[in-house]
């Protein structure tokens, strides 16, 4: 049996509308931009503003928070490398801050030995689908009168303590990548009141005023097509159907694996974005599954380990949690497998881990 690592939830209705877009010619800022952001606010209970990934997000909520050369950001080491890349983009230093040994999520407890008078934000990532505690860590950033910026791509669907991404930090921002839940690709959008500002930011500054293109501020080009927009309206509409298939892969995996087999508990609704085991032997097991046919990955390796970012601060052991998970870390196929493909995969899994994870 082919188990694919990822397989969108993309339908002939989705490829349609999304085919439709192209025939107007109207190709961005049309009417499926203001659709699908409208599903979106309705969703999440908040303001959105679309935008071409969710890096952009990040990065212009450093713009909106004021960070700026020689502050410093409060990160975690395992994300993808974005999180910590928009900090760089501002000329600011990412300092990362270990994570919890039951999640991978940001160790919140961690957080106020990290703080200096640098610090101007902390981005704390909801890793795999399930949220930071964020009545915790925004009581920690009020102190400190520090921003909380949320990186919420694994996370549209979560929930934590009755909290939505986005209701409780300075800005939330999710991503429509291609190994995404909901994915038009590549796209991105931030949950924010400041969407004035926001439009600014994403078209190059410019506005229209008495029917000119007018620049009036400095800004980069953030903004989505329209059709990648009508991609995702399709998704959105089917949002709910789609996490509960995905909640009962999880529960199939958590009921099926063997119980010596780790994985990160679980805390608050999930957005079931990413299925994850620590296992030793990782590199080896991974092989022995794809001998298989079962595609898996990796979500992540410490960016602090990256070779760009070795060069800048941090050494080997510094980060010891993150580091761990790191090297025995393997992400499952997530998306709604047939029973068939799942008892596949599980029986794969519990059998090379019984046999290499030593």
């Amino acid at each position: 049996m082919k188990i694919d690592f990822l397989r969108p939830d993309i339908t002939e209705a989705d490829i349609e509308r999304m085919a439709e877009s192209i025939r107007t010619g109207w190709l961005v800022h049309g009417k499926y931009t203001k659709q699908f952001e409208m599903l979106l606010d309705e969703y999440l209970n908040n303001t959105s503003f679309v935008t071409s990934s969710c890096t952009a997000a990040l990065h212009m909520s450093l713009i909106l928070a004021g960070v700026g050369k020689g502050d410093e950001v409060i990160t975690t080491p395992l994300s993808w490398v974005s999180t910590a890349n928009s900090i760089l983009y501002q000329g600011a230093k990412p300092v990362f801050v270990d994570v919890d040994p039951k999640t991978g999520i940001l160790d919140i407890d961690r957080v106020e030995e990290s703080i200096t008078p640098l610090t101007k934000a902390i981005i704390v990532v909801h890793l795999y689908g399930q949220m930071a505690d964020m009545k915790k860590l925004s009581k920690i950033a009020n102190k400190h009168g520090l921003k909380v910026i949320e990186d919420a791509a694994h996370a549209l669907e979560a929930e934590r303590d009755g909290i939505k991404p986005g209701q409780l930090g300075f800005t939330a921002c999710l991503s429509f990548h291609a190994a995404k839940n909901l994915t038009c690709g590549q796209g991105g959008a931030i949950i924010t009141k400041q969407k004035d500002q926001c439009k600014l930011l994403v078209r190059d500054g410019v506005q229209n005023i008495n029917g000119k293109r007018v620049m009036t501020d400095w800004g980069y080009k953030y903004d989505l097509t329209d059709f990648q927009a009508a991609l995702l309206i399709g998704q959105m509409e089917r949002i709910k159907e789609s996490h509960e298939k995905r909640l009962d892969v999880f529960a199939k995996y958590q009921a099926d694996l063997s119980h010596w087999i780790r994985f990160p508990e679980t805390t608050g609704k999930h957005a079931c974005h990413m299925f994850i085991i620590w296992t030793k032997n990782r590199d080896l097991i991974r092989g022995k599954l794809l001998e298989k046919g079962i595609q898996t990955s990796i979500h992540y390796p410490p960016i602090h380990l990256e070779p760009y970012y070795k060069k800048l601060w941090l050494r080997k052991g510094s980060l010891s949690i993150a580091e761990r998970m790191g090297e025995e870390t393997i992400t499952l196929p997530t998306y709604a497998l047939t029973s068939e493909e799942q008892d596949y995969v599980i029986q794969e899994v519990n059998n090379a881990c019984s046999t290499y994870s030593t």
